[in-house]
């Protein structure tokens, strides 16, 4: 199986920082005035994300590695809420910045919720499908076919992370439907690996979707059964785009150099969580921002971060927004297109 068994800050000067707070320029998106030097400038971005998911880690590690301060970034955190789909969670919380599927974005966008891409995140949709550790159904780490582990889910109670109807999951529908399952029955457990994993303990679910960290937790505990990692599967997921940050349009055309900046300190992190000289630094971080323990964290260092990329590749979106609308996860009107929904902003 593949990957599941798998503050720098230039100080200010007082009479520049009172000038600042005089202007009110501190807050994100404020004017500066001509006194002001470009490096005591500071923009407050206010990012969402879901707590414990590993998609967190470069945006902590900038923050505690001061990549963010050094590029003037004052990053405030909020979570994610777990009942809202991304573009809608953006606009409830009042946030600059998160991370959604290429599903939800779409979904949001044709529903009239503005955002776009702008910086790249996950390749792929990191999804484990699991059971419970005494689960008789097959596993591709005994020898299975991904086919043959999808199509034993016939009849079978899946726990899955987002509501149905949400991109995400008629996604996974279509891999379902790619191996010949026709009768599933659904039950949203939430992203959070707590929430499903317990469900499948108490048996309420036979299987669940769960993905970084919340995989690596289980496979080091015991806690479930791994039988597919999807994106070595069907083609819904091994040749389609996973998710990546985004904005709403406002945000990326009015602040274009703040959101470069953004992706500019994401993309550092990246490369000091892939620095072997950092791996213990960067498991620390992991384990104090999710609450996994150490050698989980280490774990999900050596199985999760290959994926990532601040890169947004035209062809592979494209292919991904146009495969949506053929197979109905998207409507054909107004058309998602790369330059509908991605802006790289210059900074």
């Amino acid at each position: 199986m593949h990957k599941p068994a798998h503050p720098r800050v230039h100080a200010a000067s007082a009479a520049a920082l009172a000038l600042c707070l005089a202007a009110t320029a501190c807050s994100g998106g404020g004017s500066q005035t001509a006194e002001d030097s470009a490096d005591t400038a500071t923009e407050h971005v206010r990012v969402m994300m879901f707590p414990s998911q590993a998609y967190r880690l470069p945006v902590i590690v900038a923050e505690e590695e001061g990549m963010f301060e050094e590029r003037g970034i004052d990053l405030e955190i909020v979570e994610q809420p777990t009942n809202l789909q991304g573009m809608q969670g953006l606009e409830a919380t009042d946030s600059d910045v998160g991370q959604v599927s290429a599903t939800t974005l779409v979904q949001g966008w044709q529903a009239g919720s503005e955002g776009v891409f702008f910086c790249g995140g996950i390749n792929y949709i990191q999804t484990t499908l699991m059971a419970a550790p005494d689960s008789d159904l097959p596993s591709t780490e005994e020898g299975a076919t991904w086919q043959e582990v999808l199509k034993a889910l016939e009849g079978k109670k899946i726990g899955i992370q987002t509501p149905v109807g949400s991109g995400v999951q008629l996604l996974f529908a279509e891999a379902l439907a790619e191996a010949g399952v026709e009768d599933v029955t659904y039950v949203n457990v939430s992203a959070g690996s707590t929430t499903a994993l317990a469900a499948l303990e108490n048996g309420s679910v036979d299987v669940i979707q769960i993905s970084p960290t919340g995989t690596q937790y289980a496979l080091d505990s015991g806690a479930g059964k791994p039988l597919v990692y999807l994106p070595e599967g069907p083609s819904a997921y091994k040749d389609l785009y996973g998710s990546a940050w985004v904005a709403p349009n406002e945000f990326v055309e009015e602040r274009p150099e703040t959101a470069a900046a953004f992706c500019d300190a994401v993309g550092e992190a990246l490369e000091f969580i892939r620095d072997d000289a950092n791996k213990e630094a960067a498991a620390k971080i992991l384990a104090d921002d999710t609450g996994v323990s150490p050698q989980v964290a280490e774990l999900v260092l050596d199985q999760v971060y290959d994926d990532f990329s601040t890169e947004l590749d035209e062809e592979t979106l494209t292919r991904t927004f146009e495969t949506y609308v053929e197979l109905g996860i998207a409507e054909a009107e107004p058309k998602p297109t790369f330059d509908s929904l991605v802006v790289v902003p210059q900074g």
